[in-house]
């Protein structure tokens, strides 16, 4: 069975400290004649639904963009996911919050599959080893809510791209998706909010389709109107990232294996200390 999720920090690591999503929680005192937090995000998440309508490649810009704040975003998914979370994943999950809500509420944004399939490609990339997958789910929901998008669609937007992208056959017909015109063009509008996920999306597209050459990579990047410099400056970060938490894991990895002996070692001399004192009782 699933562990509990207050019980996902493994005890050896308990000096190494489970982070609760609340310890990073901006606390503000409330601006008078201000609606609470969960009433002003709930408002834009319903706004939200009822824009996305049919499954477009490229949504209408959200509303009243001003109405939410870093700390309204972040208390949201306190809100709903009040439990802790091992440091390993806390400390990236909240920069991806806070990074994303800055785009999420850009006068300029526009949902898109392409984003969804980056921030799915990282995520997933993120809590490879998580300790529950029931709890690795309910903190997607729970992120993608905070951020008034709908969790159901980002992961299905995702999946159908992807889908997509590995029959394409190549960057000729993936470029040739409709979507990508629809970027070009809200980015020669000066409408279109540009995030690191859109450079991931374009990366995991043509990983998929195996044509991950330059050439193909400024193709793409051409097609959708993104600067190419940026989209491989931030394919770098990308990369830089999962190199850390590699090397995160790979440490917590020993330290636990560590931590495992010493408790066996311990446990082996209790047991042999009352051996000794059984065998000098019974003499």
């Amino acid at each position: 069975p699933s562990p509990e999720p207050h019980t996902l920090c493994p005890q050896p690591l308990i000096k190494m400290a489970c982070m609760s999503a609340t310890a990073s929680v901006a606390r503000v005192a409330p601006v008078a004649g201000r609606a609470p937090a969960s009433r002003r995000a709930a408002s834009v998440r319903s706004a939200a639904v009822g824009r996305t309508g049919t499954q477009a490649a490229v949504g209408e810009a959200a509303t009243d963009l001003n109405a939410v704040t870093v700390a309204d975003t972040k208390q949201t998914f306190v809100d709903s996911y009040p439990f802790p979370i091992p440091s390993i994943w806390s400390v990236a999950l909240q920069e991806l919050l806070v990074t994303q809500h800055f785009v999420r509420y850009s006068t300029k944004y526009s949902y898109s599959k392409l984003s969804s399939l980056g921030f799915v490609s990282v995520y997933d990339q993120l809590f490879e080893g998580f300790p529950s997958d029931d709890e690795k789910a309910k903190i997607f929901e729970c992120f993608v809510t905070a951020l008034a998008e709908d969790p159901v669609k980002v992961r299905a937007d995702a999946e159908e791209l992807a889908a997509f992208a590995q029959v394409a056959g190549g960057v000729d017909a993936i470029v040739a998706n409709p979507m990508f015109a629809s970027m070009k063009e809200l980015n020669e509008a000066k409408k279109f909010a540009y995030s690191r996920y859109d450079a991931i999306g374009l990366f995991r597209m043509l990983e998929l389709a195996s044509a991950t050459d330059p050439a193909a990579l400024e193709k793409m990047a051409t097609s959708s109107g993104l600067q190419l410099k940026k989209v491989n400056g931030d394919l770098g970060l990308y990369k830089a990232l999962l190199s850390k938490l590699a090397a995160s894991k790979e440490l917590m990895k020993e330290i636990l294996e560590r931590e495992q002996r010493k408790q066996k070692e311990r446990d082996a001399a209790k047991a042999a200390k009352a051996a000794a004192k059984a065998a000098e009782a019974s003499a």
